[in-house]
């Protein structure tokens, strides 16, 4: 399903926000108390079913690394949300905003690798089912290009803000680095790159879609 231009008013992703937050800050206070709980203790201190539970966390320990990767980015991941809301132009936002996220992503690159892989480990049993990730990225990229959302209309800011999320976050890093043997800098500026094309096309979709405007 795609997403409102509006990420924030989108009802079904915004109700697995919640649902993600709550699970994970239900975890938090009672790691806090001096207890290591199950997925069943979790599930029913926050109020939702061991089976929801598991679509969000596969495991404990899929679960514990989240949050200790929460902890660790969340002073830098105020940044990005910082970068999204900056004066000036879309394009000008949107570039603070792959800045932001990347020095993010190198900064706290162990920690990004080795919760995927914490997550995806615990999946192994089952490769039909993916764990459900943070949508971060889809928030502060759609507040990025708020400024265009009569422009581009909603269909087009959709898919835009959609291929931007594979500019942003460890994946591209993944891919930048491990695949094609670039260096942090060279990453960046292939994602820069990157996000400035998908806005020119986006644009150009978008004039072609109402060309009297």
């Amino acid at each position: 399903m795609l997403m409102s231009s509006s990420y924030e008013t989108f009802g079904r992703i915004n109700q697995k926000i919640r649902t993600r937050a709550a699970i994970k800050a239900a975890a938090a206070e009672l790691i806090q108390r001096g207890e290591m709980p199950s997925m069943e203790q979790i599930a029913e201190a926050a109020l939702v079913s061991k089976s929801t539970a598991y679509r969000y966390f596969p495991s404990q320990e899929a679960l514990i690394a989240e949050i200790m990767l929460d902890n660790a980015v969340k002073s830098d991941l105020e940044n990005v949300y910082e970068a999204s809301k900056t004066s000036g132009t879309a394009a000008e936002r949107l570039e603070a905003v792959i800045r932001a996220d990347h020095a993010l992503v190198v900064k706290h690159e162990h920690a990004f690798r080795k919760a995927i892989g914490v997550m995806l480990t615990s999946h192994m049993d089952d490769s039909s089912r993916l764990p459900r990730r943070p949508g971060n990225r889809l928030r502060y990229l759609a507040e990025a290009l708020a400024p265009l959302k009569d422009q581009l209309g909603e269909a087009v800011l959709q898919r835009l803000v959609m291929a931007l999320a594979l500019c942003v976050g460890i994946e591209s890093i993944v891919v930048l680095r491990d695949i094609c043997d670039l260096t942090p800098d060279e990453a960046k500026a292939v994602k820069l790159w990157m996000a400035d094309a998908l806005l020119q096309r986006a644009l150009q979709d978008a004039a072609a879609d109402h060309p009297d405007t």
